[in-house]
């Protein structure tokens, strides 16, 4: 199969080498993409956030919090809203709540205590 440039003049049909996706990086049927709505966009960060929030206020106070994962808060009477709240919620993983207790302590660090 030869390779045919887009430029070619010759040939007037694109190749497939040429056509064809390198690798594909998600699997099929698997679909994420930025939220293109900045309302919602914004609903998604608050529920990411305040995930991280109940993660660590769980922390600190040494409680075992419920299952966070199962109780997401009411964000807005909004269907969409909240769904897109439970999105971000739901996007934290374990490595995200170990950046933020490990950047918590950095914080702590570098103030000193005042006396």
């Amino acid at each position: 199969m030869a390779f045919v440039t887009p430029n070619s003049r010759k040939c007037k049909v694109r190749s497939g080498v040429n056509s064809m996706p390198i690798a594909n990086a998600r699997p099929s049927g698997f679909h994420i993409c930025r939220i293109q709505n900045r309302v919602y966009r914004q609903c998604a960060k608050d529920g990411f956030n305040a995930r991280l929030r109940a993660e660590l206020a769980a922390d600190l106070t040494g409680n075992v919090p419920v299952p966070l994962d199962k109780s997401v808060p009411l964000y807005s009477h909004s269907l969409t809203r909240q769904s897109y709240f439970e999105q971000g919620w739901h996007a934290v993983t374990h490595l995200h709540v170990l950046k933020a207790r490990e950047q918590r302590k950095a914080q702590a660090m570098a103030v000193p205590n005042e006396q």
